[in-house]
């Protein structure tokens, strides 16, 4: 009986639609709690006092961090398939668009199949060096949580311990992950049992988007591809702030970029409506500042960052179905079947 509700519930979890209610539910109960948490008079005054030219810069420095973001993967991408960075950026934007619309990052599957099926690359590939980008991101979203709970100047605050613990469970996650990755990619050039010998060119595919994690010279270069990467995220996030008045030291900036990249991590609304807010309010006010100045910046990167890649993505990967679904004119002397 225990197993049969089990696997209804299962199958119920598994269907886009449970998915889609979930994530709305949990984006519109963390923007109720934000919400709860700050003066909505407050909000509109400081919203209405934002400064544009800073609001410009902010929005160029995304585009650039997107632009490196790009030339990140491209490096990764290259043991596989060496791509034109347009054709790259592309398939990025589309992937961050799908990422902004769909429940639990399933964007990044989108990214995957779009890429693998215009330019013919294995989907395993261009998924396992997915892997390879999130995994660095990850491993500096954690040094954003901690070097901003430096900030605090005090690890003994209750409100610190359930960050803590997040960290921990993410750092533990992604160790086990980088030991799964480790390991095939040494079983990569090994005859597999005959019992899976089915799985022998899957394992290929994924060994072949893992292969920049398979020597220190090549980890180097995607650790100093991740900081600049990252330095410009984080640069273009300041920029917002100081938009709003807010001018954030480094270590305060820290931590509102690692709560801003847990909140990313939540299968929230669309846009990461909710829990971007109540992450930002929950920083800003661990901070010793105004919740409502992280809200406003929360607003702000969506509104300025998030709806605008999601916009522009979105169009290219419907200009792309309807150039793959326009039927091409017959050269001269091709045979009709």
């Amino acid at each position: 009986m225990l197993m049969t509700i089990l696997q209804a519930l299962a199958r119920l979890f598994r269907h886009r639609l449970t998915q889609v209610a979930i994530s709305l539910a949990v984006g519109g109960a963390l923007l109720w709690l934000a919400i709860a948490r700050i003066d909505l008079a407050g909000l509109r005054a400081q919203m209405a006092q934002v400064r544009p030219a800073w609001l410009a810069i902010a929005v160029v420095a995304y585009w650039l961090a997107l632009m490196l973001r790009s030339w990140r993967w491209g490096i990764i991408l290259a043991p596989v398939r060496r791509l034109a960075f347009g054709q790259i950026f592309h398939g990025l934007l589309i992937g961050y668009a799908a990422n902004y619309l769909l429940p639990a990052r399933l964007g990044e599957l989108v990214r995957a199949d779009f890429v693998g099926r215009r330019y013919a690359i294995s989907r395993l590939s261009v998924v396992a060096t997915i892997v390879v980008e999130r995994l660095f991101d990850v491993v500096v979203f954690i040094g954003f949580v901690f070097a901003g709970i430096a900030a605090l100047h005090s690890t003994e605050d209750s409100r610190i311990g359930p960050i803590l613990r997040v960290v921990e469970l993410v750092a533990g996650g992604c160790v086990l992950l980088a030991g799964l990755m480790l390991l095939l990619v040494r079983i990569r050039h090994r005859q597999l049992p005959a019992a899976v010998a089915f799985l022998e060119q899957k394992l290929q595919s994924l060994a072949e988007g893992l292969h920049l994690i398979t020597g220190a010279p090549e980890v180097a270069l995607l650790t100093a591809a991740t900081i600049v990467v990252w330095t410009a995220d984080t640069l273009a996030i300041w920029l917002l702030a100081r938009a709003l008045g807010a001018d954030l030291a480094l270590l305060p900036m820290l931590l509102v970029m690692g709560m801003s990249c847990l909140a990313a991590l939540i299968p929230a609304a669309p846009g990461n409506i909710g829990a971007q807010q109540y992450a930002l309010v929950l920083a800003f006010e661990l901070l010793g500042l105004s919740g409502v100045t992280g809200f406003s910046l929360a607003t702000l990167i969506q509104g300025c960052f998030v709806a605008g890649s999601t916009v522009i993505g979105g169009g290219l990967y419907l200009l792309a179905a309807i150039g793959s679904a326009t039927p091409r004119p017959l050269s001269p002397g091709t045979n009709r079947r």
